[in-house]
């Protein structure tokens, strides 16, 4: 009798261990993090509210100007770094702006996500872009392959534009490439 009530908790747990035991994708047979937000090293986009950590507070009140900044940050790197597919292409990109950016005090968040579709998954990521958030939490989008820099403003002449503001965003590259290791 005794093995019997201590079986039900043993058979229960091991049971509730196989249902949590996360799922890991593979692509190309390399090993992918699982697409379950809380299993990824990105940073929640409802979190930016609560987080002004990644806003540029030392510009508060000069967004114009760090916009202006920003634009000719990516204008002189574009002249200088050509889009190779698979080579040198827009992960690659991001990263290397982001850190141009850093180098001068500039915070931007790499964002992965897919342009042509809402509510992608992690898995159907295909384009990594920039962030920028304002002193007072406005975002800019960055994109590095065409070399563009998109303020939210933007988004209400171009509702398409509002797709760089879906995706998953990183603080920094090494935890991008921990999420994307053998994918890009």
């Amino acid at each position: 009798m005794a093995i019997k009530s201590i079986a039900k908790p043993v058979i229960a747990a091991l049971i509730i261990t196989a249902l949590i035991i996360p799922c890991v994708f593979a692509i190309n047979g390399q090993p992918l993090a699982s697409s379950k937000k809380n299993e990824t090293h990105n940073i929640a986009i409802a979190e930016l509210d609560d987080l002004s950590y990644y806003w540029n507070k030392e510009w508060l009140g000069y967004s114009t100007d760090l916009y202006n900044e920003v634009t000719s940050i990516t204008t002189t790197y574009s002249q200088t770094h050509d889009y190779v597919f698979g080579v040198h292409d827009c992960n690659d990109m991001a990263i290397e702006l982001w850190q141009w950016l850093k180098e001068k005090g500039i915070v931007s968040l790499i964002t992965v996500g897919n342009l042509g579709k809402s509510n992608e998954s992690f898995l159907e990521c295909n384009h990594a872009w920039l962030m920028v958030y304002s002193g007072e939490g406005s975002a800019a989008a960055v994109d590095v392959v065409t070399a563009r820099v998109y303020p939210w403003e933007k988004v209400s002449k171009n509702p398409q534009l509002k797709q760089y503001w879906e995706g998953f965003l990183y603080e920094k590259p090494s935890d991008l490439l921990i999420d994307f290791q053998g994918r890009w």
